[in-house]
C-alpha cells in the first residue's frame, strides 16, 4: 500500500530522513504570508464547494467509519489525510497515507466544517495547498545551474500545467518544444512530473538543450506524486492544469498537439480570481 502522505505534508512536519531528503530552508527560500480568511464571504456549502477553494483544508478527517470500495475493513472515524481536490462528483480525494489515497463522498468527511473555519479564521492556512505540498520539492531549469526554485517565487503562482511524460520517450522533444511558449504566459507555472527516475541533473541538462524550462519535480518523487496526483489508470503523456489550490481547470492525454480544451482553459480567466490576493506574476 502507497505511503504518500509523508510527501505532502508541511516540510517543518516531515520526519528527520525525508526531511533531510528535501530541500532545506534556503531553498525554500521562506514562506510567504497568506491571507484566506473571509468573514464576509457566503458560507461553505457543498454546493459551493468547489468556488470555495480558496477556504479548502489542507487535511480533512472521517467523521464516521467509511469502508473503500473493495476493501475488507473502513477506515475508522477520525482517520486524517491530506485534501489533494474535491471532484465536480462532490467527492474529495485524500490522501491517508498508509491507509490509502480515495476519492470519499464530502459528507464523510470534516471537509466543509474545516473550510468555514478558514473562512472564518478559526483555522489558519500557511498556503495554497497545492504550493504547499509542491512548493519545497521542485528545481528551476530556468537557470544556468542547477538550483531548487525558491518556494517564494512558487507561491506567486494561480495556475499550474503540470506535465507527466517520460523524458526518455519518443516524442518528449516534440513536447517540449510545443509547450515551451508557455513559459511566456503570466500567472501559470509548468511542472515536470518527469517518469523513469531521471537523475536530476541529466534532466536539467536535457531541459535546457530541448529549449524547455519547466520547474520539474525531485526525482526520487516525481513518480510518487504522479500516483497522488492523476486517476489510474491513465496513459501518459499526460497534462494537467489545476489552480494553486488543486482544482482541475483541464486534464487530458498529450497526442502531439496542444489539445485545444486545454489551450481554451489556458485563455478563460481564472475563476474566483477577484477574490485572491493580487501581485501574480509569470516567470
Amino acid at each position: 500500500m502507497r505511503a504518500l502522505l509523508l510527501l505532502l505534508v508541511p516540510l517543518a512536519l516531515l520526519p528527520s530522513p525525508l526531511r533531510a531528503a528535501s530541500p532545506d530552508a534556503s531553498g525554500v527560500g521562506g514562506m510567504p504570508e497568506h491571507r484566506a480568511a473571509d468573514a464576509s464571504a457566503p458560507a461553505v456549502a457543498p454546493q459551493n464547494l468547489l468556488e470555495s477553494e480558496r477556504f479548502w483544508p489542507y487535511q480533512v478527517d472521517l467523521v464516521r467509519a467509511w469502508r473503500p470500495a473493495g476493501a475488507s475493513e473502513p477506515l475508522a472515524a477520525g482517520t486524517r489525510g491530506v485534501l489533494i481536490r474535491v471532484e465536480d462528483a462532490g467527492l474529495a480525494r485524500i490522501d491517508f497515507g498508509r491507509a490509502g489515497l480515495y476519492e470519499v463522498p464530502v459528507a464523510e468527511t470534516d471537509l466543509v466544517a474545516r473550510a468555514n473555519q478558514v473562512r472564518t479564521g478559526a483555522l489558519e492556512k500557511e498556503a495554497a495547498n497545492f504550493v504547499l505540498a509542491i512548493g519545497p520539492r521542485l528545481l528551476d531549469a530556468t537557470s544556468p545551474m542547477l538550483r531548487t526554485l525558491p518556494f517564494r517565487e512558487v507561491a506567486r503562482y494561480r495556475e499550474f500545467l503540470c506535465v507527466f511524460a517520460d523524458p526518455g520517450g519518443a516524442g518528449f522533444a516534440e513536447l517540449a518544444r510545443a509547450l515551451a511558449p508557455l513559459g511566456e504566459r503570466s500567472g501559470v507555472l509548468a511542472i515536470l512530473f518527469a517518469q523513469g527516475r531521471i537523475e536530476n541533473g541529466i534532466l536539467f541538462e536535457q531541459l535546457r538543450a530541448l529549449g524547455w524550462t519547466p520547474a520539474f519535480v525531485h526525482d526520487h518523487l516525481a513518480e510518487a506524486y504522479t500516483q497522488t496526483l492523476l486517476p489510474e489508470p491513465l496513459p501518459l503523456p499526460t497534462l494537467l492544469l489545476q489552480t494553486d489550490e488543486g482544482r482541475v481547470l483541464f486534464q487530458g492525454r498529450w497526442q502531439g498537439a496542444l489539445p485545444p480544451a486545454l489551450a481554451a482553459a489556458l485563455d478563460r480567466p481564472l475563476p474566483g480570481a477577484a477574490a485572491r490576493p493580487a501581485g501574480s506574476t509569470g516567470r
